[in-house]
């Protein structure tokens, strides 16, 4: 409103006319004003229009009509009325507003100058006093006082003086309003005069578009009636172009149903051969998806042993730890010395397998030289001086017949079973098979050769023998020789291998027969000399020579017959003397000694080989003949591959470069084992990786790298490595160092397992085992051209071959010299080298630049290069550039046809100029992932085969930015608060671009840098963009960030400014430093200065372009962060417009919660630590001690000191080189406590605190509190209705220092409990408090409660650094109750506050058995002048010992009293617990003793007594239980009923109210027969409660009891005042007919028992409900007297 009045200022009387009558010269229209319709046009008047509008009302002349300057006058007038009204109420409000204001001031100055008045009165008296604190208290408050009212005054004044001058201008104001009285009259007659023409014109307007509405729906009509005639037409066409089409089908139908059966087929051929394929596709992927699968579980099956076998290895290790940590040694230390020696045995066991090999070869060549000597020897004996030679000429004595006892033995044993064996022969034969067999174990796999043999025949069957055995023509006999008809010879079961077992042969004759035996065996071998000759060499020739199973199974049987044919001079024996031990558990030799033969016959022998083990067998099969024994040698092998190549060198010849030339050369398998072969170069390569040949469980998978080439040589070389570091190590290195070791459970087949573990390393690091094989290979050395045809690897089966090819395509001139390998997963096939050899030669023409390297380019840019082509030829040659077409549209080489002349240089000019398509043209010249682009180039020569290539590479990249977001959204904005959204700007090329944004509006902004700066390539940064709107409104904006090259990338941005209602006297609050612990507190204001909802005048609240916040109370809650050491109160308030709410701010310091738990464990943890290392320390010393004792204790002797020593506990620990036995192996490991044992009530908390506080280095924390606002008045915290778009925030710089003061006594406690302290005593305690700052400090505090139970004794001080203060403070209780206080002692740069808690304890006392139930205890029922009497405990369940005193309430002073009240019958209720007393004036209860003291945890027994003096069943009286005759501890109600008989009946329905009149009753005269007729009444009421289609019975109970009397009966009593009593009911017929029964009808009661008696109501049959049936009963007590009652029995129905 003031902005709208500084704009137009107020004019008064006829100037405001002159200056309404300039402004209408600007709007003057020349000529007469004319009417335009709602398009804007000029209507003219017509004959139709002056004959439709016709209206009374409207002027009929231009004069008539209120023309454009008028209707602009008025205008104007009723806007300068309307401004004025507006400032009129504009003053009004401040004036009254001024006026409230000032009541409340001087309202406030009254109650001040009241305050003041009573605090002077208040200092008057405190002076009288003489209480210092009092006075400097209240002198400080009246001088407080005082000021405000000064201020106050000040104040008035102010208000004073501002309501003059708002009630000034609302004077003023208001004349000015009068001044317009008449012009606003008649203002509003030309306004109602200018409604009536708009209407009037509306009127008009509305014929002119009925007229024209009729005439378009004509226009309408006629349309549809030619619409319609046209689709006649139409449907007509139609119809004849269907009949033309249906006779064309008719005519054509035959042919198209031909055609359709053929197209379908075809279709159904074409799905079929395509389900086929997708079937088959299907099937392979399944396949493939299931190796996929099986090839996963086996690699899971490997990972899962590795990492079982190495758990299972970590595991036994820690299981070693664990072991001699428990014996007390170092485990580092030994497992240490186990490693080392280990490694030593490892050493010697690799050295003894080096010297089992040399030692191996040497005696395999010696062996070899003596079989080579020896075969010269017997192939020529004659170069040989042999002695037996010359004898064998001589002719000797003749021979003597042999002994009897010779011949006896001959004829027993027979002449086939003759001991013909050389004793000698056979033993040294055994010691050299022996030693062949350790050799060879020694050696592992290393055996050594046996005997050549001249030609080796096998078979792997009885039909290969038939075949071999046919195919030898031996000559027929000219007889019949005996062995046709010899059958086999059959040992004697009475014989054996053992010497002759004469039956009763005497030990002599046995001696003397053996002395035969061996004499016979000595000389049983003979010379065989014939014809002057002596034949030598071997008697028998096998066939075949060398019995070889070939290539066996495992598992079957296999037969072979062996020829034997005497090959001697004459005849000659043969018998089956042994097979070689290793051979017997395979080979079973069947032979029948066929006697003598003659020279040249045969005899057979059959070999059964069944083997059990696949490994090779070597043996011989020996026999004896007469001229010395001879042996056959025997031979089993396994499977194996014999492969080989037809040549090994391949001749490519001469050629030129990239031609390309094939080689083949054929692989063939002459064994029996398959294996897979793999053919790869080696010159130029390096083998990549090494896996295992197969993926089996059984098998190992390992990487093995290496950089070298691979040959043949070193692969052996590497075999022979491995094949020697394979070998078992044997023996055991024992440690030479004197340090004893424990090597239990490290023998037997574990230990040795565990001694090949690191073998197996050794083998692995050393070489490729043979499941190893190289299976991939990088082909790095391609210069050459050579390479592998396709077919590299695959498996070549057994007795089989296959071809492999050799590929060269040179590159470069020169001779190519390339080796190749092909190597197999045989572990026992080496691998064969193949050598190709070829020459090539160069092209004429050639590129000086084989590859043009562009760099970096940039899409939409231009590149270009120069290519420079050389020619060597002597001729000038055609040359044409060709481009790959993928790249046609990116590159181009200028010219594309040209001439080289000869010796010359050609240059072509490359253009290279790359778009966005190149991402999809590129094909397979372009990466799209990388961006690298391999475009090669081809030149053409005329005349020549090979084009020369030549590539063009670069690296395409685009020069994009990108945003993470392309819409920023910052929301609702206050116009206090600035909104922040981070984005990130990623530079997508791979070349660093500057960029800048730039044009945005000055409320945005973007840091950092101002929005400049340099992306690096690929890089992404983060980028703050800030919105702060200054007004209330809706913003939509763009931010334009622009490249070096002048790309523009947009985000587009909207936003939303707020005006909140409320706004903050401070955004930002910085606290001073505050120490931890200590509290610093700030304030702010929250204002409310939204006190009118004129936009125009002032900015008004709301949120954008909505709605104006209502003016009135405006609420606001601040909500702190969880967690946040500050407080804010209020939190939560309202304001009244133009008011404000003052907010105090606290923050309060304190250290992490976790933080103190983890240093109370460290702590803690220390504290074990040094406990356990103490106890270490002294453990050594004592041990120390002892150990000097016993060296210094005299020597016993030697033989009597061993005893003792032996009878010596054994030591556990390890032993020193000092023979020193330690039994502490080391402090004992400590367990730490746990976090949730340290507790903030615990010592351990409070100490770690005090550790923390004093290595505290400062920290700084800020933290943003929201404020939200809502309108209307204040409800529940957190429920407040705001609106999250009006919330302030307000933030809060809270640094935190060290503090100066720390407490050190009672580790570290802030709080001091005093404990429970009993009223009235005064208890001491003393608090140390220490300065660890570096400066002086002097200490003061606050003033505790002057009425409370706390105080400090002793003064304060000045406290140096590091110095310490002791307080003393006191605890003196006055009330039973708890009593907390803050205590703060200052200094300079903080506070410490120390709280201060105790207990007044007002001692309470427990009665016990629980008497008092419900508050009442029952004494039960007494005859009339007796007593009874009942016991209870009192027990002090404090710590303090307890006066109390027993009160009853009918001997209060306040019992009259009480007695005035309304009876309970007419109040309804009662105060007072006193009911009937006895009429004599004593007590009816008393409670001894009433009055003592019980000590802390005692009791005192209590007996109660109660003695009527007449029957009455109102007794009761209240009790009271003080304590230290203060405090009222136990109440409770004590009751009883007095009895006239020893019988009585309780229960039913009361009769009478519940107090006892003290009025005499008059008894009329009644005879004694009437009065015995009126018996005591008992009233029972039954309710039954009806259901739908029966009734509930009703139940109630009555007690029939009796009382214990003291009185003496004259019969006999089962015990002194026990007296049993009787009941009967009587007539029962008569109640049970109207549905009421009684359990039980009679009975006996025993003394002091109620018992009781249940009565039942079920409504009979026919029972109307709404009647009440009413009956009675009579029952009869008898006791000491027999005495009758009437129960009135009264039974009712009642709804559920």
């Amino acid at each position: 409103m003031e902005r709208f009045s500084q704009d137009m200022p107020l004019l008064e009387g006829d100037d405001f006319f002159k200056n309404l009558d300039m402004m209408e010269q600007d709007f003057l229209i020349e000529g007469d004003i004319q009417d335009y319709d709602e398009d804007g046009e000029m209507e003219l008047p017509s004959e139709e229009d002056e004959t439709i509008v016709e209206s009374p009302d409207y002027p009929d002349t231009p004069d008539e009509r209120l023309s454009k300057q008028e209707q602009l006058r008025m205008m104007h007038l009723r806007s300068h009325l309307n401004q004025i009204t507006e400032k009129v109420k504009h003053h009004q409000y401040m004036t009254d507003k001024t006026r409230d204001e000032l009541k409340q001031c001087r309202s406030k100055i009254m109650e001040l100058e009241a305050e003041r008045n009573e605090t002077r009165d208040e200092l008057q008296n405190q002076t009288s006093d003489g209480n210092q604190s009092a006075i400097y208290r209240l002198r400080a408050t009246h001088d407080r006082l005082s000021q405000e009212i000064l201020d106050e005054r000040q104040i008035e004044k102010l208000i004073l003086e501002r309501l003059e001058k708002e009630e000034y201008e609302l004077n003023k104001v208001e004349v000015e309003r009068g001044k317009f009285l008449l012009a606003e009259d008649e203002l509003v007659k030309r306004e109602d005069r200018l409604a009536k023409e708009k209407t009037d014109l509306a009127i008009r307007r509305l014929r002119k578009e009925e007229k024209k509405a009729a005439q378009a729906e004509r226009n309408l009509r006629n349309q549809h009636r030619t619409h319609y005639e046209i689709m006649r037409e139409k449907q007509r066409l139609q119809d004849q172009l269907a009949e033309n089409a249906k006779q064309s089908s008719e005519k054509h139908s035959k042919f198209v149903s031909d055609t359709m059966h053929k197209l379908k087929q075809r279709q159904e051929e074409e799905n079929k051969r395509y389900q086929e394929n997708m079937t088959k596709k299907m099937d392979m992927l399944l396949k493939l998806k299931s190796d996929i699968q099986a090839n996963r579980d086996n690699l899971k099956a490997l990972r899962a042993r590795d990492k079982a076998a190495e758990r299972r290895e970590e595991e036994k290790l820690e299981q070693v730890r664990q072991k001699i940590l428990e014996e007390g040694g170092n485990p580092d230390q030994i497992l240490l010395i186990q490693k080392r020696i280990s490694d030593v045995q490892r050493q010697k066991s690799n050295f003894e397998s080096e010297q089992r090999e040399k030692q191996a070869a040497l005696m395999e060549k010696i062996l070899i030289e003596e079989e080579r000597m020896k075969r010269r020897k017997q192939q020529q004996p004659l170069l040989w001086a042999d002695p037996n030679r010359e004898k064998t000429k001589m002719i000797g004595p003749q021979k003597k017949k042999p002994l009897k006892t010779f011949q006896e033995y001959t004829r027993l044993t027979g002449e086939g079973t003759d001991l013909s064996i050389d004793l000698h022969d056979s033993m040294d034969d055994q010691e050299k098979y022996d030693g062949e067999k350790m050799q060879g174990e020694d050696r592992g796999d290393i055996t050594l050769p046996e005997q050549p043999v001249r030609d080796e025949q096998s078979s792997d069957s009885s039909d290969g023998d038939d075949n071999d055995e046919n195919a030898v023509d031996l000559a027929k006999p000219e007889f019949e020789g005996l062995w046709d008809h010899h059958k086999p010879y059959t040992m004697p079961k009475d014989l054996d291998a053992s010497p002759l077992k004469l039956p009763g042969a005497s030990k002599m004759d046995k001696a003397i027969m053996d002395e035969v035996l061996e004499k016979h065996r000595a000389g049983i071998v003979i010379k065989q000399v014939a014809a002057g000759r002596e034949f030598k060499g071997c008697p028998f020739y096998s066939k075949p020579d060398v019995i070889h199973f070939k290539d066996f199974d495992v598992g079957k049987t296999y037969k072979k017959k062996v020829t034997l044919t005497n090959v001697s001079y004459t005849v000659n024996y043969c018998k089956y003397i042994d097979i070689t031990e290793r051979l017997k558990d395979f080979i079973n030799i069947h032979f029948d000694p066929p006697g003598q033969m003659s020279a040249g016959l045969t005899c057979e022998v059959l070999v059964t080989f069944k083997p059990m083990i696949n490994e090779d067998l070597e043996g011989e099969v020996k026999f004896l003949s007469q001229t010395g024994p001879f042996s056959i040698p025997l031979k089993c092998t396994t499977k194996k591959c014999d492969l080989s190549v037809d040549t090994d060198v391949i001749q490519f010849g001469t050629t030129v470069i990239d031609e390309t030339l094939k080689r083949t050369f054929t692989l063939t398998n002459k064994g029996a084992l398959g294996t897979t072969f793999e053919f790869f170069k080696v010159t130029g390569s390096k083998a990549k990786t090494a896996t295992s040949a197969q993926t089996s469980l059984g098998r190992m998978t390992e990487d093995v790298t290496t950089s070298q080439a691979v040959t043949p040589a070193q692969d052996g070389e590497d075999r022979t490595k491995k094949e020697a570091q394979d070998q078992p190590e044997k023996g055991e290195m024992k440690p030479d160092n004197g340090v004893a070791m424990d090597t239990e459970g490290q023998t037997g087949e574990e230990g040795q397992q565990e001694a090949d573990v690191p073998d197996q390393a050794d083998g692995i690091e050393g070489g490729l085992s043979p499941d190893i094989q190289v299976s991939e290979y990088d082909d790095y050395g391609t210069l050459d051209g050579m390479k592998v045809g396709p077919i590299s690897t695959g498996e070549i089966p057994p007795f089989s071959s296959t071809k492999l090819e050799i590929i060269w395509n040179p590159s470069v001139p020169g001779k190519a010299d390339v080796e190749f390998l092909v190597r197999f997963t045989d572990p026992l096939s080496e691998s064969i080298s193949i050598r190709a050899l070829g020459s090539a030669i160069d092209v004429p023409v050639w590129v000086e630049r084989q590859s043009v390297d562009l760099k970096i380019c940039l899409l939409d840019r231009l590149y270009q290069d120069t290519i420079i082509v050389n020619n060597r030829a002597t001729t000038a040659l055609r040359l044409k550039f060709e481009v790959c077409k993928e790249l046609r549209n990116h590159l181009e080489l200028l010219p594309k046809t040209g001439y080289i002349q000869a010796q010359s240089q050609f240059s072509a000019q490359l253009k290279f100029l790359p778009r966005a398509s190149l991402f999809e043209e590129g094909g397979r010249y372009f990466d799209k992932e990388t961006g690298v682009l391999e475009a090669p180039m081809t030149i053409r020569v005329a005349d020549q085969t090979a084009p020369v290539p030549f590539t063009v590479s670069a690296v395409v990249t685009n020069s994009d930015m990108e945003f993470d977001v392309q819409d920023i959204d910052f929301g609702c904005c206050t116009i206090y608060e600035s909104n922040k959204t981070t984005i990130k700007l990623t530079n997508k090329s791979i070349l660093p671009q500057e960029f800048g944004f730039v044009g945005h509006p000055d409320y945005v902004e973007v840091q950092p840098n101002d929005g400049f700066g340099t992306l690096l390539p690929l890089e992404t940064i983060e980028l703050d963009v800030i919105f702060s709107p200054k007004k209330a409104r809706d913003f939509k904006f763009e931010l334009n960030c622009k490249s070096i090259i002048n790309r523009e990338f947009k985000i587009q941005c909207k936003g939303v400014g707020v005006y909140p209602p409320l706004e903050l006297s401070n955004q930002v609050i910085h606290f001073a430093a505050t120490s931890l612990y200590d509290v610093s507190t700030a304030s702010l204001h929250v204002v409310n200065s939204h006190t009118s909802m004129n936009e125009f005048t002032h900015p008004v609240p709301r949120i954008g372009k909505g709605e104006i916040a209502p003016v009135g109370p405006t609420s606001f809650e601040f909500v702190v962060p969880k967690g946040a050491p500050v407080t804010i109160s209020p939190s939560v308030g309202t304001i009244q417009p133009g008011e404000k709410c003052r907010v105090e701010v606290r923050f309060a310091p304190t250290l992490n919660e976790a933080d103190v738990v983890k240093e109370a464990i460290r702590m803690a943890t220390r504290q074990m630590e040094l406990q356990a290392e103490k106890e270490y320390q002294e453990a050594m010393k004592r041990q120390k001690e002892a150990e000097e004792s016993l060296k210094s204790a005299p020597a016993a002797g030697g033989k009597k000191g061993a005893p003792a020593a032996a009878k010596g506990a054994p030591t556990k620990g390890k032993a020193t080189p000092g023979n020193t036995m330690l039994t502490v192996s080391g402090p004992s490991p400590v367990s730490p406590p746990k976090p949730e044992d340290i507790t903030k009530d615990s010592t351990a908390y409070a100490s770690a605190v005090g550790s923390l506080l004093r290595h505290f280095r400062g920290k700084f924390q800020s933290l943003t509190v929201p404020c939200y606002v809502a309108s209307g008045e204040t409800t529940n915290p957190g429920e407040l209705p705001y609106s999250i778009h009006n919330t302030l925030y307000v933030e809060l710089h809270c640094p935190t220092v060290k503090p100066s003061l720390v407490v050190i006594s009672d580790s570290g406690k802030t709080t001091t409990h005093f404990g429970d302290v009993s009223l009235g005593q005064n208890i001491f305690k003393s608090v140390t408090i220490q300065n660890i700052s570096s400066k002086t400090v002097e200490l003061s505090s606050s003033v505790l409660d002057t009425n409370g139970p706390f105080q400090v004794v002793n003064a304060f001080r000045v406290l140096p650094p590091d110095a310490t203060h002791t307080m003393l403070l006191s605890f003196t209780p006055s009330a039973g109750r708890v009593f907390q206080e803050v205590l703060s002692v200052h200094c300079e740069t903080g506070s410490l506050h120390v709280t201060l808690m105790g207990k007044g304890v007002s001692p309470l006392v427990s009665l016990s058995p629980n008497v008092a139930e419900n508050g009442v205890m029952d004494m039960g029922s007494v005859l009339a002048g007796e007593y009874l009497e009942k016991t209870f405990k009192m027990q002090n369940t404090s710590s303090l010992s307890i006066k109390y005193s027993i009160k009853l309430e009918s001997l209060s002073l306040l019992r009259h009293a009480h007695a005035q009240e309304l009876p309970k019958f007419l109040a309804g209720k009662s105060n007072t617990l006193v009911g009937v007393q006895n009429n004599n004036g004593h007590n009816v209860f008393d409670l001894v003793p009433a009055e003592g003291c019980i000590e802390p945890g005692g009791s005192v027994e209590i007996t109660a007594t109660f003695s009527p003096d007449h029957a009455s069943d109102l007794y009761s009286d209240g009790v009271k239980i003080e304590l230290f005759g203060k405090e009222e501890s136990q109440s409770f109600q004590i009751k009883g009923t007095g009895k006239s008989k020893i019988m009585f009946i309780e229960g039913g329905d009361p009769l009478k109210p519940d107090l006892e009149s003290l009025a005499v009753k008059l008894t009329p005269h009644i005879e004694e027969e009437d009065l015995k007729l009126i018996l005591p009444p008992v009233l029972v009421t039954l309710r039954s409660t009806a259901l739908e289609d029966s009734f509930v019975p009703a139940t109630r109970d009555i007690y029939v009891g009796c009382v214990r009397t003291m009185a003496v009966s004259q019969k006999k009593e089962l015990k002194p005042g026990y007296r049993n009593g009787e009941f009967t009911f009587e007539n029962i017929q008569s109640i049970t007919q109207k549905g009421f029964n009684i359990d039980p009808q009679k009975g006996m009661v025993e003394a002091g028992v109620l018992k009781p008696v249940t009565i039942t109501w079920t409504p009979p049959q026919g029972f109307i409900q709404n009647e009440v049936c009413e009956t009675s009963v009579v029952v009869t007590l008898k006791g000491d007297v027999a005495e009758q009652f009437r129960i009135l029995l009264r039974a009712m129905v009642v709804s559920k």
